[in-house]
């Protein structure tokens, strides 16, 4: 058999075998170690974020408290301005009630002023229940009298008397006091 001759000198496979593996471990090695910085470089912008998050998420929950304490505080001003709402309510209430009484005595006084002369002081005019009482001085018994058939007239009234007291003169001039009863209808 022929043997082949090899013009061009090369090292046994296992030579070179032992010089590639230190520079397969050195490429691996430096292989592992980007892989590595890589992975930690991921890390580490992945823990940015889940920082920011976390950050975001404080911020919230405390404009989230903020808010609650917020609204706590409308609520007792509303509460507060609903008690004071019903507060003024009873008291408009009480004012109406009170108005409702007066009004009653408005319409009598209103004619009775309307029909005193000019002759005519009053002193007292009281009112309980359904009665009333008028007493007073008159400088001319005519002009009382005729005060009395105008009360009578009115449909306000019923059963008004009149009653002198006192009858003087001073001066030429006659001083009547008297009494009026009558009843509201």
């Amino acid at each position: 058999m022929q043997q082949r001759i090899n013009l061009i000198p090369q090292k046994p496979l296992a030579d070179r075998i032992k010089h590639l593996i230190p520079i397969l471990f050195v490429g691996m090695a430096a292989l592992l170690t980007l892989f590595f910085v890589v992975w930690i470089q991921l890390l580490n912008g992945r823990l940015t974020d889940l920082n920011k998050q976390i950050v975001h998420l404080e911020t919230q929950a405390d404009q989230a408290t903020e808010l609650s304490s917020q609204v706590a505080r409308l609520k007792k001003n509303l509460q507060d301005k609903d008690n004071a709402i019903r507060r003024k309510n009873t008291d408009i209430a009480g004012l109406t009630k009170i108005g409702a009484h007066k009004k009653r005595f408005s319409r009598p006084l209103r004619h009775i002023a309307a029909l005193v002369p000019d002759s005519v002081r009053l002193r007292s005019l009281t009112f309980t229940g359904n009665s009333g009482e008028i007493q007073g001085t008159a400088l001319d018994y005519n002009d009382l009298v005729d005060m009395i058939h105008h009360m009578q007239a009115l449909s306000v009234f019923a059963n008004v008397s009149l009653t002198v007291t006192d009858r003087s003169t001073d001066k030429d001039q006659e001083r009547i006091e008297f009494t009026i009863q009558m009843r509201l209808t």
